[in-house]
């Protein structure tokens, strides 16, 4: 699994085969009559790479920015937020944010595990924390 060498179009492809593979496998599951932790063992791996390749697609994503509006959630300076999920007080379950400047917000999502994982992106000073 090493996404870093890709390209956006080319994770968005991988991504789009992992998702027909995951329901075949599922229809497959369905078919065969399987039980749930049957289904969860044979898909966990393709499972897996979604996961991991989710987390790349937005490193490499190109931003919609918004710019003027008001946001609900709370707006902190990004190595605060790195502070918060690295000491675990923030975790996936919890929430999630969104890459932002001074003035905007970008579509980008960004969760705890992007952090403790080492895959997030450095172009945006401040996060938008949104609690669940």
């Amino acid at each position: 699994m090493n996404y870093d060498e890709k390209t956006y179009d080319e994770l968005v492809r991988e991504h789009d085969r992992l998702e027909s593979e995951y329901t075949s496998i599922e229809t497959q599951c369905l078919k065969d009559n399987l039980t749930f932790n049957e289904f969860c063992d044979k898909a966990h791996d393709v499972k897996e790479k979604l996961y991991y390749i989710e987390k790349y697609m937005r490193l490499r994503q190109e931003p919609t920015i918004t710019y003027g509006k008001e946001w609900g959630g709370k707006f902190m300076e990004f190595e605060e937020f790195k502070k918060q999920c690295d000491t675990l007080y923030l975790t996936d379950t919890d929430g999630y944010g969104f890459y932002a400047s001074e003035s905007s917000k970008s579509d980008i999502i960004v969760i705890p595990s992007d952090i403790t994982e080492n895959i997030f992106r450095e172009d945006f000073p401040y996060v938008i924390w949104f609690n669940n």
